[in-house]
């Protein structure tokens, strides 16, 4: 795929679509594009963000660390989006893992590169900022779905999740709602 296509997909991104083609390229040129193939970590919950991702390509998975080790999905990733931009804001560790669930094709916006395009006062880096908070807001308002329905009935959800316990104790499928 060559750059100006690369463009247009970018400008589909819904965090990136203030921006005009010029801004775009300026995002890219501060970008690394990387190809992840399918089954790999790229972002370790726990870990410093130290970047933000561009899915151009391909699908990923978010999961989040339980206290007994084990890892639950909380999200499926498809392209095009982005994960990790929280990096770009503070230097918080990672909050949850992503692993890719096919070929990828990303864009890795390095915090470090992006501040320094903010210190230069770059409207883009401005407009990126501004389309991250929407980003947010959205996530959490699903998380606070999500707690709200399994408040709506505790102990059935409860029960729910302690047999899904059980069955992976047991190596039995987990089932999903």
């Amino acid at each position: 795929m060559d750059a100006k296509l690369y463009a247009k997909i970018l400008a589909l991104v819904p965090l990136l679509k203030s921006l005009s083609p010029d801004e775009v390229n300026e995002i890219m040129a501060i970008s690394k594009l990387l190809k992840v193939r399918k089954g790999v970590k790229v972002v370790e919950e726990g870990e410093a963000g130290e970047a933000m991702y561009i899915l151009v390509e391909g699908s990923a998975q978010v999961t989040k660390k339980l206290p007994n080790g084990e890892s639950t999905p909380l999200a499926e990733l498809k392209a095009p989006t982005v994960f990790g931009e929280m990096a770009l804001i503070d230097r918080e560790p990672r909050s949850a893992s992503v692993t890719t669930l096919t070929d990828t094709v990303l864009f890795q916006v390095d915090m470090q590169a992006f501040n320094d395009l903010r210190a230069r006062y770059r409207p883009a880096a401005f407009k990126v900022l501004r389309g991250i908070a929407p980003t947010i807001c959205s996530r959490l308002r699903h998380l606070n779905d999500r707690i709200g329905e399994f408040f709506k009935n505790p102990e059935s959800n409860l029960a729910e999740l302690e047999q899904q316990f059980l069955n992976r104790q047991m190596g039995m499928p987990a089932k999903r709602r």
